[in-house]
């Protein structure tokens, strides 16, 4: 979903062979998805520099609505990201927005911003479970179309 991004499955990988992989492909960051239980349950951001260093936070999942569970037409997504801007959102929201905005490099837009222009749109909020909520729309016709995933907390201190 985001641009630039290469996924390389890790299979038995170890931690430090799979950072070696990353530096072999030429990545200066990555995104590590953990499972538990079978199911997607952790993500960690890490920069790889002279030093591997994770970069706050750290995100536990409750669940994640992959792209291909979305009953939708098939459309082409454009390869253009944004992360929405929106006023009133609760500190947590704003925090995880603007890590995820300075970590992928996504600059940010209001919804009214690209009129007429095709984008994906990272949207942030609130579930009727008190959950963060990250959805991926499809602008300008505002169809989602994943992943969505749902985010327990955050682990700002690691």
């Amino acid at each position: 979903m985001l641009p630039s991004l290469k996924k390389v499955n890790r299979g038995k990988m170890g931690f430090r062979a799979m950072l070696e992989k990353a530096a072999e492909i030429g990545a200066e960051k990555v995104v590590i998805i953990d499972r538990w239980k079978g199911r997607p349950g952790r993500i960690r951001l890490f920069e790889i520099g002279e030093r591997i260093v994770q970069i706050p936070p750290q995100l536990y999942l409750r669940g994640i609505k992959l792209r291909r569970e979305f009953k939708i037409e098939e459309v082409s997504i454009p390869r253009t990201v944004f992360i929405e801007e929106s006023e009133g959102e609760n500190d947590e929201i704003r925090k995880i927005r603007e890590a995820f905005s300075k970590f992928f490099n996504l600059p940010k837009a209001k919804l009214n911003d690209k009129n007429g222009t095709s984008f994906t749109l990272m949207h942030f909020s609130m579930d009727h479970e008190n959950l963060i909520r990250v959805s991926f729309y499809l602008m300008p016709r505002k169809i989602e179309v994943g992943p969505r995933i749902r985010i327990s907390h955050a682990v700002w201190d690691i």
